[in-house]
């Protein structure tokens, strides 16, 4: 098939799939078929999106610059959708991206998405942590939905205002779904925690900066961006702790942990809104308890943690 025809089936099956997901609302039927369809042209490319397509100069996401053909493509697929459902006035901020935001007035909605979140593992073809997500906000802010999807394992969770839900994409069918119901250890020493450790430059300083922490803890997972959040919902991990994540790490998957009645805050104890501002980096403490929570935003007080950390926003 050539590009145009390409282009027309995808909007058609597209189409075709928010009309099977309808009933979970309008927006999350738009966020499942959205990531569902990321994820077909994914796994499409067979591991060979490794190439290095652009590299951002300025102070977006200097940490990161690179941008690989696996990311251009989920990127490219969300951004594709939203043009042709929602025409050019909306906001997005996405990780490949940045910021498109109308110059003057207060859009009708914002899109914040990580298309692909796992980069560094999938081009050494190491298969696993390899997520894509996309949520929708309301120009005010409001939440409305969200949707984080598992690329290897087609396992998404997803929420619209009210209520959070985890099913399987199986065969275009929306399979196994249940509503998030979080549980949380009974105490710190049990408890699982998820943080993102694998990149040597986060480690070695958590190890350090955290470790009055991470040694009071039964297990550490050392994922996060927005998985951490999703796992937190899913009951798989008993807290997550988000150490300097970027904008859209946090508030492409944040609708789903506030849907699913998980407590979230910042390390001072207050709650997180939405923001557009995508260069500010985010400490968040996200968990099932407020009794966990309170545990844990006692023990950060102790830390100086500050001081240790260049923070932007």
């Amino acid at each position: 098939m050539n590009e145009k025809t390409v282009a027309v089936a995808d909007s058609s099956t597209f189409n075709w799939r928010m009309g099977k997901w309808s009933r979970y609302g309008e927006h999350v039927a738009f966020l499942l078929s959205a990531v569902y369809g990321a994820r077909e042209k994914i796994l499409s490319l067979k591991g060979s999106g490794t190439q290095v397509v652009a590299v951002r100069t300025g102070e977006y996401r200097t940490f990161d610059p690179e941008t690989l053909q696996v990311d251009e493509v989920a990127e490219g697929y969300f951004l594709r959708r939203i043009q042709e459902r929602y025409g050019n006035d909306v906001g997005i901020l996405s990780e490949e991206l940045g910021s498109r935001v109308p110059k003057s007035g207060i859009p009708p909605y914002y899109f914040v998405s990580d298309p692909f979140d796992g980069s560094k593992l999938y081009r050494r073809g190491n298969k696993a942590f390899w997520y894509t997500t996309l949520a929708t906000y309301s120009g005010e802010g409001t939440p409305l939905g969200a949707a984080v999807c598992n690329i290897l394992t087609g396992e998404v969770d997803f929420a619209g205002e009210n209520k959070a839900f985890t099913g399987q994409f199986v065969n275009d069918e929306l399979a196994d779904v249940k509503q998030l119901m979080p549980k949380s250890a009974p105490n710190l020493e049990k408890a699982v925690l998820e943080t993102y450790l694998m990149n040597p430059a986060r480690l070695y300083p958590a190890s350090e900066i955290w470790k009055p922490l991470f040694q009071r803890v039964g297990f550490i997972v050392p994922n996060g961006g927005p998985a951490g959040f999703t796992d937190v919902a899913r009951g798989v991990v008993d807290m997550y702790l988000a150490l300097q994540e970027a904008h859209t790490e946090n508030f492409s998957a944040l609708p789903i942990a506030w849907a699913a009645g998980l407590k979230v805050t910042d390390f001072a104890g207050q709650p997180v809104r939405f923001e557009t501002d995508i260069n500010k980096q985010y400490f968040l403490l996200c968990t099932g308890s407020p009794v966990l929570h309170q545990q844990v935003l006692n023990i950060i007080g102790e830390i100086d943690w500050q001081s240790a950390y260049t923070i932007k926003g």
